[in-house]
């Protein structure tokens, strides 16, 4: 990773507005709304009251006198006339001296009520949130009608009466309408100011999450929240002084192994010469494989050093994946596992699957070290005189996801459940029955890596029962 700079300023707690203020605040918006809600609806009632466009609660018991005596003027046979001095505050009812309804237009459930109090004396019905007020009025003729009238404010136009509901209940209706969608708005407006004010905590998490450590949290405002911010930045202050001791110490690993690495180059040399001396003088039957042998183990070696100079130093190879026949690789493949596993004491069973491919794609130097690193951990952990086992299928086994797996077993300890996890880390050293004879947990790692970059896999698995003990490593390479 690249190095970040020093801390940021650390900031001091407690400053800003309290939390309770802001939600305070909001009731007090709603509080204000419905205040000013009320008066509206108020004023718009005291406004239709005084331009005689809506007539108040009392006014049946006040025009009651004036309208009984006007009807009192009136043949029970003029409906229109009847109507006309009736105002719109009372419903009215005309009934015959012998008790027939004959026409009115107060609804037809009340004319049980209307009749009851032409003929019966009832003079208050009580209802669930009202009082109904009758009066009758007899006519000139002898017939009587009967009025009508609750405690409700009521529109002057009969028109309007018989098509709205009372103005008191649409004012209420009204004002209940206003005040959900006012209600809504402060919500609104209450949700964008905090989603504004968790913005920086929002973001600082986000660029935490990515490990952009070298920035400023900002500041919300709010006490709470920017107690959270200034937690969450000495966070952010630890992990890059975390990040970057872990850096210094990589960096300060990767130049180590660079080192070493460079100065192994010196007696390789050495050795090279010297084996190539020994190639060009005479040696005996048994003696010129041992040394065709140590020369390409020298060679290899080289390579390989190459290459850990370059990874360390964070400049590695370039993965130059090639179409290549897969014949030669896996010959050249055999005859070094079988060195190496005479070098260790042990035999290596090598064995191949019908229907390999006949050419792969792949970094053919990059896939002979991976290979080599696995055969060389089971030869490490292989107990003297046992045997390594090879096995190459190609696509269409059973156990095989790709189009090649190289399978190495040994019959050492196996790994241990945290190794079956881990085992693949660069130095992991953490198995003591796997960690003998100079092993510096890099072997894996560099198999893995080389999968990795051919788009496959190195998986860690213990050999079943029926096999008896020990590790296997399966490294598994696509068709690419």
């Amino acid at each position: 990773m690249d190095r970040v700079s020093g801390r940021g300023t650390r900031r001091a707690r407690g400053r800003g507005l309290p939390l309770s203020l802001v939600i305070l605040r909001y009731f007090a918006y709603v509080l204000a709304a419905a205040v000013a809600l009320a008066l509206g609806t108020y004023l718009v009632f005291g406004i239709l009251v005084g331009t005689g466009a809506v007539y108040p609660a009392n006014y049946g018991d006040t025009a009651l006198a004036e309208t009984s005596a006007r009807l009192a003027e009136l043949p029970s046979d003029d409906a229109e006339a009847v109507d006309a001095a009736v105002p719109s505050s009372f419903r009215w009812a005309l009934f015959a001296k012998d008790g027939a309804y004959v026409v009115g237009d107060a609804p037809e459930r009340a004319r049980d009520d209307l009749k009851a109090a032409a003929f019966d004396g009832l003079a208050i019905a009580y209802g669930g949130l009202s009082t109904t007020r009758y009066e009758p009025v007899e006519l000139a003729d002898g017939s009587v009608c009967v009025l009508t009238y609750d405690y409700m404010p009521q529109f002057a136009s009969k028109e309007l009466r018989d098509a709205l509901p009372n103005p008191q209940n649409l004012l209420l209706g009204g004002f209940a309408v206003l005040a959900v969608l006012v209600l809504v708005g402060i919500a609104a407006r209450a949700a964008r100011v905090l989603s504004r004010k968790m913005a920086p905590l929002a973001d600082a998490a986000r660029r935490i999450e990515e490990r952009d450590l070298d920035f400023e949290v900002g500041t919300s405002g709010v006490r709470e929240i920017d107690d959270v911010l200034c937690a969450m930045d000495e966070m952010r202050a630890s992990l890059k002084d975390s990040l970057e001791a872990q850096w210094r110490s990589e960096q300060a690993q990767r130049e180590q192994i660079a080192a070493l690495a460079h100065d192994l180059k010196t007696p390789l040399t050495v050795v090279r010469g010297n084996v190539d001396l020994l190639l060009e003088g005479e040696l005996t039957d048994d003696q010129r494989p041992c040394a065709v042998d140590a020369a390409e183990g020298a060679r290899q070696m080289g390579t390989y050093l190459a290459a850990l100079i370059d990874a360390t130093l964070g400049d590695a190879t370039a993965f130059a994946p090639v179409e290549r026949p897969l014949r030669p690789l896996l010959v050249r493949l055999r005859a070094q596992a079988e060195a190496i596993a005479a070098c260790g004491g042990a035999q290596v069973a090598w064995s191949e699957g019908a229907g390999l491919p006949e050419a792969l794609r792949m970094d053919e130097a990059l896939v002979e070290r991976a290979v080599m690193n696995v055969v060389a951990n089971a030869v490490e952990h292989a107990p003297a005189d046992s045997t390594v086992e090879v096995r190459v299928r190609a696509d269409g086994a059973a156990d095989v996801g790709g189009a090649l797996a190289v399978s190495v077993a040994d019959a050492g300890p196996g790994f241990s459940p945290e190794a079956l996890e881990r085992g693949c880390e660069r130095f992991y050293q953490g198995d003591p029955a796997r960690a003998a004879r100079g092993h510096r947990g890099l072997g894996l790692h560099v198999a893995a890596e080389a999968a990795a970059r051919h788009g496959g896999s190195v998986e860690l698995a213990n050999r079943d029962a029926a096999e008896g003990c020990g590790a296997r490593v399966t490294l598994r390479l696509p068709r690419g």
